[in-house]
């Protein structure tokens, strides 16, 4: 029996190899043809059906398989399996041919990926005195970012950091500089996860305006519309104080409005914040010089009850040798002031700017302001750029005196330095070089700079002397010369002889406070600590708001 059905079954398998019917008088082929089409297309439909659930489910499983794919990220080990992925700039060739943002935003993934670097360093340095000067909760937010928790991330960055627009593209970073990975990789891409963060939150409407519920009927005037004014406003109107900011300019915004070229800082990013802040109850009064005319230091405070000084530090550092009246020689923020405000004005095309179109230009002092001089030359279409530096060149790698965490003061390329080094062959940088004198082309006009090469040698007290190499003498053609050694301080006409000042002629305060010798009136950012960051100026903003709310309840003395 077993037997009769193998043999059943093997016959039903050969007849389901061949199932045509062979009837008297049909020819076997057509037969085999007919039944392999029917078969074929009975196949494509099947098909078809499968290929269109497959769409369907990718569309329904979309979500689920993205948060699959993200589970790949190694977040305990990402410090050792994920390299830095850091904004790129858009090439120097055609980026100089507008005045857009040089960068480009990382994506989520690759944002992704940096937060998966963000270690369990357990003493996060990067938060530290060597860090952020405000204090920002980094891990914290790298890893709700990680986690895809944008809003809450956005919530814990705004705890401590009233621009994170601002930072995230013109920080230097010193929260990178403090990195624990930094040791011996290179560090978390901080400063794009912050940018990131705050330019989500705009764009997914999460950042509303919210006024005071409550006002306490104290008013607060702030002298200055810069990164410390405005970060006081900030603080003092979330207090409940009414707060008005006076800016000569014609814009509100400082040095984040017309200290900054835009295509480091677009301006529509500091118009928003400036909009933003009004929208939550801020007055801003444009075109008001405080000490000329009728509002000066002694009527501010005679009209509120509170007064910040946030004026900056604008009186800048002269070179006194011989020649220095000629024409052409500018201080380099006049020169950066003008062309933004003509580029927002009109485009450039009321020429209301100083031009270094076809000119042989040389910019002396280095820095983030000296660049920002060598990059708009370049816009400009100068004919050649170069830039002067007393100080060597920096080494490569961090010095035995430069130790983690401190900032490392190592050789750097700048997008300044990068577009000359494009457009005309090589690095705009002189270094150890020094100026002597101006050269007159014989009607008042400079048309270039008398040098002197200089070294440097450590003295016996630990100290650094300089002296002029004999034979180095050099000319350099010049037509525009632009100043950008620094700042000495705040200018008098504010302050006056009321005001007490230090030895460096900054606002003198008691040590960690931010009243002045008189009483109501207080100072905060460059005007009080000196040329500094942005981002100080945000701290200063903050701490010096925290003593004039104590001071307007009572909760304080001066």
């Amino acid at each position: 029996r077993v037997m009769e059905e193998e043999a059943k079954k093997a016959a039903e398998a050969k007849r389901a190899q061949y199932p045509l019917p062979i009837m008297p008088g049909n020819p076997v082929r057509s037969l085999h043809e007919d039944s392999k089409k029917k078969q074929n297309e009975a196949e494509d439909r099947q098909k078809k059906k499968d290929d269109l659930l497959d769409i369907e489910e990718s569309v329904q499983d979309g979500k689920a398989e993205k948060k699959r794919s993200a589970l790949v990220l190694d977040k305990t080990k990402g410090f050792m399996k994920y390299q830095r992925r850091s904004e790129k700039y858009r090439s120097a060739k055609t980026r100089t041919r507008d005045w857009q943002e040089l960068s480009q935003r990382l994506n989520e993934d690759e944002l992704k990926y940096q937060t998966a670097r963000c270690m369990d360093c357990g003493v996060p340095f990067c938060q530290s005195d060597t860090g952020c000067p405000i204090s920002n909760i980094i891990p914290k937010w790298n890893e709700l970012v990680f986690q895809n928790q944008w809003r809450d991330a956005l919530n814990r960055l705004l705890m401590t950091n009233n621009f994170p627009e601002f930072t995230g593209r013109v920080c230097p970073a010193p929260c990178e500089g403090a990195c624990v990975l930094g040791i011996n990789e290179d560090p978390v891409g901080i400063k794009s996860i912050e940018c990131a963060i705050i330019d989500r939150g705009f764009e997914m409407g999460w950042m509303v305006p919210s006024p005071p519920q409550v006002r306490s009927g104290k008013t607060v005037a702030i002298v200055g519309s810069g990164p410390a004014g405005m970060a006081a406003a900030d603080q003092l109107n979330k207090a409940g104080h009414s707060v008005t900011v006076y800016e000569r300019a014609d814009r509100v915004g400082g040095l984040l409005m017309y200290g900054i070229p835009n295509m480091k800082l677009d301006k529509n990013v500091v118009q928003r914040r400036v909009d933003f802040l009004a929208a939550e109850g801020i007055n801003f009064v444009t075109g008001v010089s405080v000490g000329e005319g009728d509002v000066t230091l002694e009527s501010l405070r005679a009209e509120h009850d509170a007064v910040v000084l946030a004026t900056g530090a604008t009186v800048a550092r002269d070179l006194p040798i011989p020649g220095r009246n000629l024409e052409g020689i500018h201080f380099a923020m006049q020169f950066l002031h003008k062309n933004t405000k003509s580029l927002l004005d009109s485009g450039l095309s009321d020429g209301e700017y100083i031009s270094a179109k076809d000119k042989h230009v040389v910019v002396i002092g280095g820095g983030d302001t000296g660049n920002d001089c060598i990059g708009t030359s370049v816009r400009h279409g100068a004919k050649s750029v170069v830039n002067f530096e007393l100080l060597p060149q920096p080494p490569t790698e961090r010095a035995r005196d430069n130790p983690w965490p401190q900032w490392p003061r190592i050789y750097r390329v700048d997008y300044g330095h990068s577009e000359v080094k494009t457009h005309m062959g090589k690095d705009p940088r002189e270094y150890c070089i020094l100026s002597k004198d101006f050269v007159d082309d014989g009607t008042g006009k400079v048309k270039g700079i008398n040098t002197v090469r200089v070294e440097w040698t450590k003295s016996a007290s630990g100290g650094w002397d300089m002296k002029q190499v004999e034979g180095s003498e050099e000319f350099f053609p010049a037509d525009l010369v632009l100043l950008s050694m620094g700042f000495l301080g705040p200018e008098a006409r504010v302050l006056g002889d009321e005001i007490e000042k230090d030895a460096r002629k900054n606002v003198k305060t008691p040590p960690g406070k931010y009243n002045t010798n008189l009483p109501g009136v207080f100072a905060a950012g460059d005007c009080r600590r000196g040329q500094s960051l942005i981002v100080w100026g945000i701290n200063e903003g903050r701490m010096a708001a925290r003593d004039v709310d104590s001071y307007l309840t009572g909760m304080g003395t001066q």
